[in-house]
């Protein structure tokens, strides 16, 4: 239900967006918002509780962000406030941004790995990424002791689990299945 929620929404946004040709600028707007949220978590609560009413969280939000917003965004936030969808405002915002970057042709991936990847190992992975999927990578290097060794690569619902503890993880798995 989460999911359709954030995606019919986002997509309302998104098209706003577009026809105002507003895109970037909406989307940082966007950010400055669910960044306030980050930062200041009590009023994440006033945000997206229903005990407060709607026309009080108006008069908050109007306060705080009506001169740092546009009215587009004030407008759908008041939507999402009026519809009771306060605290679906995060996904909301992650299939926003992931409409954004399907539009634009850019896809994010992380990269984990035990160790630091070179620069020249980052750019032959953006390389070979760009070519396969046809699309811009922007790429996020994570390092993560866990894996032992190797590298999983996750990029949108694909992930590529080239780790060395997966291997023995299916090793292990293989041994527990044979019967003696």
């Amino acid at each position: 239900m989460a999911e359709l929620v954030s995606k019919t929404y986002s997509e309302a946004l998104f098209e706003v967006a577009k026809e105002e040709q507003m895109i970037d600028s909406l989307q940082a707007e966007f950010e400055f918002l669910v960044s306030s949220f980050n930062d200041y978590p009590e009023f994440f609560e006033i945000f997206k509780t229903p005990k407060i009413a709607f026309g009080e969280k108006k008069k908050i939000i109007q306060e705080i962000f009506g001169d740092k917003i546009s009215e587009s965004l004030l407008n759908f936030i008041y939507v999402i406030l009026d519809k009771k969808r306060g605290a679906d405002i995060l996904e909301i915002k992650a299939a926003f941004d992931q409409r954004v970057d399907d539009y634009k042709g850019v896809a994010k991936v992380t990269v984990e790995t035990v160790v630091p990847l070179t620069e020249s190992q980052l750019s032959e992975i953006t390389e070979k990424l760009a070519l396969k999927t046809g699309k811009q990578v922007v790429l996020e290097a994570i390092i993560n002791k866990a894996l032992v060794g190797g590298m999983v690569i996750k990029m949108g619902d694909q992930v590529i689990d080239g780790s060395v503890k997966y291997k023995l993880e299916g090793m292990l798995e293989g041994l527990t299945q044979i019967i003696v």
